[in-house]
């Protein structure tokens, strides 16, 4: 066997085999790396969606939901105030002196339904619940608002509203001022408009990312 046989059949194999070897395995380890980073941001991408979609917006939006549906109001006697015990029209009725109130669910004095206080109580305790937890979810994952700048300007709104509501018991038989009064609006019509938009786009691009996988 001469020098160029030992070469080519002995040595260089010797020599390019574990070159070979090596840069397989580096050639390996960088597609591995680079499907794991892949799968990694799929992964954070899904969990943040997901996380916003059902810790925040669908909650959120369904409970509004039912605040829209179950929103009832009381008759107001004038711009400011409910009638006192003092000042009673013959014309209207006060709800804190009358066991029994004509309302429609529009807030307008009525004979189409004859509400007691007690039935007016409990419309107010249901309608103050869903209040409560929808400010509390709103409070807690404010930070996952991200999309529109309308809806965080009417989001900020609506705290405002829930905790003035609250102080003057609106839906309540015992409510003396209208909450205008205090410059603050029910945007909750507003709200949901808006945030269906955002939840639409979010939820879309969710059911993208799971169709399409990593």
């Amino acid at each position: 066997m001469n020098l160029s046989e030992i070469w080519t059949g002995i040595i260089i194999p010797l020599l390019v085999g574990p070159i070979f070897i090596y840069i397989k395995t580096v050639y390996d380890n960088y597609t591995k790396n680079k499907r794991e980073h892949k799968l990694e941001l799929y992964n954070l991408q899904c969990n943040n969606l997901k996380s916003s979609l059902n810790t925040f917006y669908w909650p959120f939006y369904i409970k509004l939901l039912c605040i829209d549906k179950l929103n009832y109001k009381i008759p107001l006697k004038n711009d400011y105030e409910y009638i006192s015990d003092d000042e009673e029209d013959e014309d209207e009725i006060n709800p804190a002196d009358n066991d029994n109130v004509v309302i429609n669910m529009t807030g307008v004095v009525s004979d189409d339904l004859v509400l007691d206080k007690d039935t007016i109580r409990l419309m107010e305790n249901d309608i103050n619940v869903l209040f409560k937890e929808a400010l509390t979810i709103l409070e807690n994952n404010m930070y996952m608002v991200k999309m529109s700048e309308s809806l965080n300007e009417n989001l900020i709104d609506f705290i405002k509203f829930c905790k003035i509501r609250s102080i003057i018991h609106e839906n309540s038989v015992n409510k003396k001022y209208n909450i205008k009064y205090f410059d603050v609006i029910d945007n909750t019509k507003d709200v949901i408009k808006l945030l269906k938009t955002d939840l639409d786009v979010l939820q879309n691009d969710y059911n993208k990312l799971i169709d399409k996988g990593p």
